[in-house]
């Protein structure tokens, strides 16, 4: 049986691992946020250290590349530019998705201390309900 959003955030609240709704859902924003910049990052760190040099270094690289091989056509370079193309857009796209990501993050910044599994700050702690 599915529960609804705010039952859930509810339950968590009466718990007390969260002071309040809106609480909840900052903290776990904020962790979701925080997930998608790793996972991108972790892609385009993978791909830097697999070719040696940036998104902007790969991508002149492989244009350089995809002209030599206009110039002169060979069989074996062309499978290696066509295996560096779905790199490349592997990596855009990883790209694009953390500078997204990183633009959302610092926009969902928030001074206050939040609660959450770790605790709240004294001035945020509530008392558990049975």
């Amino acid at each position: 049986m599915p529960h609804s959003s705010t039952a859930i955030v509810d339950s968590l609240v009466q718990r007390g691992l969260f002071a309040s709704p809106e609480q909840a859902i900052a903290e776990m924003a904020r962790t979701y946020i925080l997930h998608q910049v790793e996972s991108y990052r972790a892609i385009s760190e993978g791909l830097q250290a697999k070719y040696g040099m940036t998104y902007e270094q790969f991508n002149a690289y492989l244009q350089s590349r995809s002209t030599t091989l206009l110039e002169h056509p060979h069989p074996a370079l062309s499978q290696a530019v066509m295996d560096e193309e779905e790199d490349v857009l592997d990596w855009k796209i990883a790209h694009e998705m953390l500078q997204s990501w990183l633009g959302l993050q610092s926009e969902s910044l928030d001074p206050r201390p939040a609660c959450s599994l770790f605790g709240c700050p004294p001035s945020e702690r509530r008392v558990m309900q049975p």
